[in-house]
């Protein structure tokens, strides 16, 4: 197993698949909340939808042991009953690590291997709007259920912004991606990742930089149905047998990542509680 290095190596350890208790498979990516006197609070955050809407679903996690500071070459899967904290307004919601990693620890006496998303990477709208139009963006997931399995791995897709990340998509902090979304990248993250340079919106050439931001997390997709008609729903978790033919279109709606910062007051006062 690789220690990872680079950005994308290591964005290579920030998902987790889920596999819920139907059988059907999602995207999950670990998310690092920061509070004051140095207090970091690590979830995993995925769409409600994979968890089938429910806040008590047992989920099966494929996890990575940890080997002094690098991932072991043994991986993990567990099935775990936490509880889901479900975002008021958008098809989002997470779970506390902690208790599973304790659980774990005991089991195994090893800890897991991970790297988290961070706050510093959520540009709000006012910032974004420094972005452009056309920007390539990529995901991290596992696009019908598939994976490496032997190294327990996601997979990367790449593409572009279909709107402008700034601007809503027809609903409050939604964009558009033209990428294919697929079933099981339901809560992948996406992200603009430039490694070695980029040009600015003011065509200046930043040689040498590196850029990661965090624009969203995929959850819905268009597609037309056998009669030609565009349907709009959530990126499915399942593929299934079906008489009716989708024909996809390439592509996903993702909540904006902003929406992530609304668990923080709750988890605040989750945290007061304990």
């Amino acid at each position: 197993m690789i220690n990872p290095k680079t950005t994308s190596e290591q964005l290579l350890f920030s998902t987790v698949r889920l596999v819920a208790s139907n059988g059907s498979t999602g995207t999950g990516f670990f998310f690092k909340f920061g509070f004051e006197n140095n207090l970091s609070v690590p979830v995993i955050i995925t769409n409600k939808h994979v968890v089938n809407n429910n806040q008590k679903e047992n989920v099966k996690f494929y996890l990575h042991l940890k080997n002094g500071n690098a991932p072991d070459n043994e991986a993990l899967s567990i099935s775990f009953n936490t509880d889901w904290h479900f975002h008021q307004n958008q098809d989002l919601c997470f779970c506390f690590v902690n208790p599973l990693f304790e659980q774990i620890k005991t089991l195994k006496q090893k800890e897991i291997f991970y790297t988290s998303i961070t706050e510093n990477l959520i540009w709000e709208d006012k910032k974004l709007v420094d972005l452009n139009a056309i920007e390539e963006v990529i995901m991290v997931g596992y696009p019908g259920g598939l994976w490496d399995q032997g190294n327990n791995l996601p997979l990367f897709r790449r593409g572009i912004t279909a709107s402008h990340p700034a601007i809503d998509f027809n609903n409050k902090n939604v964009g558009a991606v033209d990428m294919a979304c697929f079933p099981g990248s339901s809560g992948s993250p996406i992200f603009i990742l430039n490694q070695g340079g980029y040009v600015d919106k003011e065509n200046n050439f930043n040689i040498g930089k590196g850029r990661l931001i965090f624009l969203g997390i995929l959850f819905q997709g268009p597609h037309y149905d056998v009669k030609g008609q565009l349907v709009i729903e959530n990126i499915p978790t399942q593929q299934k047998v079906s008489s009716l033919t989708h024909m996809m279109m390439n592509l996903g709606y993702y909540i904006k990542a902003e929406e992530i910062l609304a668990f923080k007051p709750e988890i605040e006062k989750l945290i007061e509680k304990t």
